[in-house]
């Protein structure tokens, strides 16, 4: 019987069907799929005859106007996507690849500007990546995707977005081998198809990034962070090519073709006019990357390429010298150190191994990496001025390790010595303000931690005002890593005024400098009161903390408790004669600037312009007139 049929005959049915009418080739592919999943549903043995005719349909009937080509595609799309994760990994991988055929040939028509239908028409390869368990399906769509680029990448328009978008699934994968084979695509796509991805370069941006953000393979993230990087300078320098011609509209398009939603009018060549919808994701993922992912090298690849990035695009003719990269500094390079208010964890006496590693190796470089660049863009980044002084603050304010206090002492001198000479009087208030509130912090702590080694106790009359206190009274407990409390904090504070003072002072008007110099004698009148405290064998009201935290003497004093310890009368001495130094530094240096006949303006005078004779002459005079106090201390 199977003899006698006429293959010819039946072969016509197929070939013919590119004469149905819209609905009844609608109807012929329905009920030819219907077919074909009687023939697949058989688990001994699943027949693909019915499959290969939907493909030789699907071939004859391409050519119909898009609006009866996107119904036919409508019934297509779902039955690919469901025969994709059939149990039988051949009928799968047999599915997989009559999709490739068909992308391949539908491909061969260029899209009109007016259209996306290639999305919808590779929508099945995202669908599957997201379905399909098995690993080999899984690589064979994305083989099947770089056959394509490799093929038809001039001829692929929104086709772009499904593509971008089926990677970025990729990059969730829990397997490296699909990780690696998905970056792989996306890089050369970024680097080889640069200038026809156009309007899309959002979704290409999103794409590596999620590459990055990846935690299956640390050699992928490295890469795209490489990549990001070199995205950036081929946005920068715009390598775009002339389009191609549109192709004209089919007939029967305009009149029966419903006409979606979409950037009709751009060249899929041309970039988007707005600059923040690929700018602000490339570096959204750069800096989240720096601030949260666990591995170091990731980190710092992320953040080299960030602040490459920032050099490169917050100059003059860059893509983020304007609003936007004041947006993107403020709200995405500072917030990197959010994670510093675990530092300043009221509640432990130490930090965890994680986050010392991660001050360690990214913390430091990137808080010269944010003072480096907000100095090179210091005009355009003015209005986060306040917020990059609070920042460096707030890493010099943190008890917990050292050597960030220290850089960001370091950072916040730079950024006052490169800009300062700009800086408005509020702005000045604002940094005076800042280091004082250091300088009262500290002295607050230091009174609070004294009383607690004492055998006090933070009641509700005690001196407990801030979190700061409690920070610092933590530090200089037992366990309190050597070398990291108030101690080092204060020498560090009068360091950072000397300095600011010695290069800054003809900025400053004359009550700035007076508060950085009561700073100075604060200091070292506390100092005092703990070497005297220690002479009397009793406890000053302000008594220094030491660095290891003992506060007992030796022999019959630490018995009893009572007096300053040993430590601490060490460096009460050594702060004493740090802030002596420092103060009597900075009036030589005055006095050294005066010119011969120099005199004091008298009372009433207008204040003098800043950095004039006359305005110096006021400063030195201020601080001669303090100088006293060191002595009666």
């Amino acid at each position: 019987m199977v003899d006698s049929v006429d293959v010819v005959a039946i072969d016509r049915i197929f070939s013919g069907s590119a004469s149905l009418n819209p609905d009844a080739i609608v109807e012929f592919v329905l009920h030819l799929c219907a077919v074909s999943r009687e023939e697949l549903d058989s688990a001994q043995d699943p027949q693909v005859y019915a499959l290969q005719k939907i493909v030789e349909v699907a071939y004859y009937n391409m050519s119909r106007i898009r609006y009866v080509w996107a119904r036919i595609w409508e019934v297509l799309s779902e039955f690919f996507t469901e025969v994709g994760q059939h149990p039988n990994l051949s009928i799968a991988m047999y599915s997989v690849d009559s999709l490739r055929q068909l992308a391949t040939k539908f491909l061969e028509k260029e899209e009109l500007l007016n259209y996306q239908f290639q999305r919808e028409f590779l929508k099945p390869f995202q669908d599957l990546m997201t379905a399909a368990t098995a690993t080999e399906v899984k690589d064979l769509l994305i083989v099947c995707l770089t056959n394509m680029v490799q093929s038809r990448a001039r001829s692929i328009r929104s086709g772009w977005s499904t593509l971008f978008a089926t990677l970025n699934l990729a990059a969730a994968d829990p397997l490296e081998s699909i990780v690696a084979s998905g970056y792989d695509l996306a890089s050369r796509t970024v680097a080889d198809h640069f200038a026809l991805i156009g309007d899309h370069h959002s979704e290409g941006v999103e794409c590596v990034a999620a590459y990055l953000r990846q935690q299956t393979d640390a050699k992928v993230a490295l890469a795209a962070a490489k990549c990001l990087a070199d995205y950036a300078k081929l946005l920068h320098d715009g390598v775009i090519t002339e389009p191609p011609s549109a192709p004209a509209p089919e007939e029967g398009d305009d009149e029966q073709s419903p006409q979606p939603p979409s950037v009709a009018a751009q060249s899929s060549l041309a970039l988007p006019a707005d600059p923040e919808r690929l700018w602000w994701p490339l570096c959204e993922a750069l800096a989240q990357t720096v601030g949260s992912d666990t591995r170091p090298s990731v980190r710092a690849a992320s953040l080299a390429s960030l602040f490459s990035l920032l050099e490169a695009e917050l100059a003059p003719g860059g893509a983020l010298h304007g609003p936007l990269g004041v947006q993107v500094f403020g709200q995405l390079v500072l917030p990197i150190f959010e994670g510093i208010q675990a530092l300043s964890d009221t509640s432990t006496s130490s930090i965890s191994p994680m986050q010392a590693g991660w001050v360690d190796a990214t913390g430091l470089p990137a808080l010269g990496a944010i003072e480096r660049t907000f100095c090179g863009a210091s005009e355009l980044l003015a209005p986060l001025l306040d917020d990059v002084i609070a920042l460096f603050v707030r890493c010099l304010q943190q008890p917990h390790h050292p050597r960030l206090s220290q850089a960001a002492a370091e950072s916040l001198l730079q950024v006052v010595r490169q800009t300062g000479a700009s800086f408005s009087q509020e702005t000045w208030a604002l940094v005076v303000a800042q280091l004082k509130s250091c300088f009262d912090s500290s002295a607050a702590a230091e009174a609070y931690s004294a009383g607690t080694q004492m055998g006090g106790s933070a009641g509700a009359d005690g001196p407990v005002t801030s979190p700061l206190l409690r920070e610092v009274s933590a530090k200089v407990e037992a366990e309190a890593p050597e070398g990291s409390g108030p101690y080092e904090l204060q020498v560090l504070l009068l360091s950072t005024v000397y300095q600011l003072l010695q290069s800054m002072y003809p900025s400053m008007k004359l009550a700035d400098v007076e508060s950085l110099l009561n700073c100075m004698h604060s200091m070292y009148d506390k100092a005092s009161r703990t070497i005297d405290a220690a002479m009397r064998g009793s406890e000053p009201e302000d008594a220094l903390g030491s660095s290891d935290g003992t506060a007992a003497h030796e022999g019959e004093a630490e018995a009893t408790g009572a007096g300053p310890s040993t430590l601490e009368i060490e460096e009460a001495s050594h702060l004493k004669h740090e802030a002596m130094s420092y103060y009597l530094q900075v009036l030589f240096l005055l006095y050294a600037k005066l010119e011969p006949g120099a005199a004091v303006p008298a009372k009433g005078a207008p204040s003098p312009p800043l950095g004039s004779p006359e305005h110096v002459i006021l400063i030195a005079a201020a601080a001669e007139y303090r100088l006293p106090l060191f002595f009666l201390a």
